[in-house]
């Protein structure tokens, strides 16, 4: 088996409400679950950076339903690499929604989190890796 790590952003079709991201998670969580599929999802302003842990193969296929998903649109796969172990084991899904956080509390402040745009990751794929495991310990719902 080989184990991955991958992570996309995307742009939700438009705002998603608290309600709208809790339901989303629990849909998420369950079927991560059951795929044995753990990770990550921050959502800012539309804006989304989730990490996927799993079998390649499975992170693939899951892959490729995210990117017909009509909540959201320009889905770019940012980074994806061969891991020995999962950083987010212990979750089906964690979450943080990054208007509840004071960004400069965060290590490594940028100002990506007052505007978030995709090419910020392209060009520096370690970027989404380093936001996504600055959350581990902030994880809300």
């Amino acid at each position: 088996m080989e184990l991955v790590s991958m992570v996309y952003v995307s742009v939700a079709t438009k705002p998603m409400s608290d309600d709208e991201l809790r339901a989303l998670l629990e849909v998420c969580r369950d079927k991560n679950q059951k795929i044995d599929v753990t990770g990550m999802l921050l959502y800012r302003d539309r804006f989304f950076i989730q990490a996927l842990e799993g079998e390649n193969k499975v992170v693939e296929t899951l892959f490729d339903k995210i990117r017909q998903d009509p909540r959201h649109r320009n889905v770019m796969k940012v980074y994806k690499s061969i891991v020995k172990q999962r950083s987010f084991g212990n979750w089906s899904m964690g979450f943080n929604k990054l208007e509840d956080v004071a960004p400069d509390t965060l290590d490594g402040y940028t100002d990506f989190l007052a505007r978030p745009q995709a090419n910020y990751f392209v060009d520096k794929p370690n970027r989404a890796v380093i936001l996504l495991e600055s959350f581990k310990e902030r994880m809300y719902f």
